[in-house]
């Protein structure tokens, strides 16, 4: 278990969170979303807004729905200029936009009900599914709490069911809005299990899709979610947050005596893919009711699904039906191609050999525990430079140790030798490496780097104010092959837009066939003035117009850079990239005994690729 490195809630992965459910999966209830259906077929919230804005843009618009293509950037971008200026839609990402657009298209309950009728039967239960109504099934997991308007849940219960003898089989209640008591009398008579459907089922004779139906959330299925919230766990999968509603129910729960005692679960992509209001409400459950908050990340609802499946003692009837209900390739004999590569064509890829990575961390261990992002705000203020990650009881780091302890003195640290980096199997590992890997790459060169939750920037910095002679020939040399490479300036002005543009690279940290490399992607970053930004003369057309023009020059700035003029980039991307300082590629030059640093090697070469075998499509010419 380790914290974020750009969250203060701790993650979890999913085989972790597996053996920590399979010890007592009665005490955990489950909360899905619109995410849990998708690979069953059913189009996601997001997906229907896109498809509602780009069918209302057709009738603002006058233009035929068979020429627009939502799923297409540029579409996408006509689309939103479009509705900003035309329609009364709220801002695009702002939590109200499925339910304003889907009323803006669908004006009566009964349209809406048509619709959702026909999303739901595109579906079919996915090993989610089937993993879940196994475990309702046989009595494992107390209740369901659903968003959705599908009934997967219950038809993969009813299909495990049917596979148990009746004396094991547990039977499953199932409840919407229009038969709410029938949850109300599974609470009282704590008589599970339980799938209740909080928004309505799709046969039901109301449906909360709108914005004015989500806020009367229905108060009888409301309670059954609040108080069973106080007897278990939550397990949160596929959902947003977007509905005002269950966010209200379960910072309701928050309020009172016992609110979730097994701890809060809550399956997203990353921290950065959370709505504020999600993250407010994680991060009141850990810091001021003291809940147990666990993020899981890297899975998806059925990867997350067939790892507790595989770890949870079930019957052995469901496991049959869990893991052999798909239809598996039958390995065949077949006969390889034998023929000899042609030399051409090649693909050149922007990524660098990593031949050598740390192998350890200085491991200091604190009496006081802190967040991550405390620490580092501590090392911060301390004017200390080093790379961090929590562990248990304490932190792995780079950098310094007397600075290290100086700098953390309120946390009672001491030194507690060296901690190995498995970055394979540690998400925390890898992220502490990739961190320091960047700096490495930019220490001793004029280069800055930003460290994201989506992936790290490397930049040419703007360079010092008033630069002597001799610091204005080194980073000519130092930068030369790079300008020529571009044949234009790698910082300054763009255009007429108020702000700065910097080239620069996108990195990442991959492993690709057993080896590990440095993948870097050429970009211009713009960062617009921030009186532009911030200031409160600004109207929000006028600072969306900026930010379309500033894509616009980035794509025109481009535009004109072909196949030839990208591998002169590339090559001096690389050439910078992998050219060591006196000391190495390393992230802080430390001394001997000063402490630990974090030492590269990258190779000079970037990855090549070309075609396994001979085929015609490789004979082509252009004419």
């Amino acid at each position: 278990m380790q914290a974020d490195p750009h969250s203060d809630l701790e993650v979890l992965s999913s085989r972790k969170f597996a053996e920590r459910f399979a010890l007592k999966p009665q005490m955990f209830a489950w909360l899905l979303g619109a995410g849990t259906s998708v690979a069953a077929g059913i189009p996601t919230g997001y997906q229907m807004i896109q498809e509602f804005r780009a069918k209302l843009f057709s009738h603002l618009s006058g233009i035929s729905q068979r020429e627009i293509d939502s799923a297409d950037p540029i579409w996408q971008e006509r689309i939103d200029e479009h509705l900003a200026r035309h329609s009364d839609l709220p801002p695009k990402g702002d939590p109200t936009e499925y339910s304003h657009a889907f009323e803006a298209l669908y004006e009566t309950p009964e349209e809406r009900r048509q619709y959702i009728s026909k999303q739901v039967a595109k579906g079919t239960p996915s090993i989610g599914h089937r993993v879940l109504g196994s475990l309702l099934s046989s009595g494992l997991t107390p209740c369901v709490f659903t968003t959705n308007f599908d009934q997967l849940p219950e038809t993969a219960a009813t299909i495990a069911g049917q596979l148990l003898p009746p004396e094991q089989r547990a039977n499953v209640a199932a409840a919407a809005i229009d038969n709410a008591e029938r949850a109300e009398r599974c609470l009282k008579e704590n008589d599970w299990p339980l799938i209740a459907k909080l928004h309505g089922d799709y046969q039901s004779v109301e449906l909360k899709n709108t914005t004015d139906e989500l806020k009367a959330q229905d108060k009888r299925l409301r309670r059954v979610l609040t108080e069973a919230c106080q007897r278990f766990g939550l397990i949160v999968a596929g959902y947003s947050g977007r509905d005002q509603s269950v966010m209200d129910a379960l910072n309701e729960v928050l309020r009172s005596k016992s609110p979730f005692p097994a701890g809060i679960y809550w399956l997203c992509r990353d921290t950065e893919s959370l709505l504020p209001a999600v993250l407010e409400f994680l991060n009141n459950a850990a810091s001021i009711q003291g809940v147990p908050v666990r993020l899981i990340t890297g899975c998806t609802f059925d990867e997350l699904a067939s790892d507790l499946a595989d770890v949870t003692s079930l019957p052995s009837p469901l496991i049959d039906h869990i893991f052999k209900a798909s239809n598996r390739p039958t390995p065949s004999p077949v006969q390889l191609r034998v023929d000899w590569a042609r030399k051409a064509p090649v693909l050149r890829m922007s990524a660098l050999r990593v031949f050598k990575l740390p192998e350890t961390a200085r491991r200091i261990t604190l009496k006081q525990p802190a967040r991550v992002v405390d620490l580092r705000q501590e090392l911060k203020r301390a004017g200390v430079y080093a790379t961090i990650a929590l562990i248990d009881g304490g932190v792995a780091a780079f950098g310094r140790d007397r600075e290290l302890l100086t700098a953390l003195q309120a946390r009672d640290p001491s030194l507690a030798g060296e901690i190995r980096l498995d970055p394979m199997s540690d998400s925390w590992a890898l992220g502490l490496i990739y961190d320091a890997l960047v700096r490495a790459l930019s220490r001793g060169k004029p280069l800055k780097h930003r460290l994201g939750g989506r992936g790290h920037k490397l930049y040419v910095s703007d360079g010092k104010p008033d630069p002597t002679p001799e610091q204005t020939a080194r980073r000519n040399t130092m930068l030369a092959e790079l300008s020529n490479a571009y044949g234009s300036a790698l910082t300054g002005k763009p255009g007429q837009i108020d702000g700065r543009f910097n080239e620069g690279v996108l990195l990442r940290l991959e492993c690709a066939e057993d080896r590990w490399w440095c993948a870097f992607e050429p970009s211009t970053f713009v960062d617009l003035a921030n009186e532009t930004l911030d200031g409160e003369d600004q109207e929000p057309t006028e600072l969306t117009a900026m930010k379309f023009q500033a894509a616009d020059w980035r794509r025109e700035r481009w535009a004109q850079k072909y196949n030839s003029h990208w591998s002169r980039i590339i090559d001096a991307w690389a050439n910078i990239l992998s050219k060591p300082t006196a000391n190495g590629l390393v992230a802080y030059g430390l001394a001997d005994g000063e402490g630990i640093d974090a030492r590269f090697e990258v190779g000079t070469l970037t990855a090549w690729s070309r075609p396994a075998h001979d085929h015609h499509y490789f004979d082509r010419r252009t004419p």
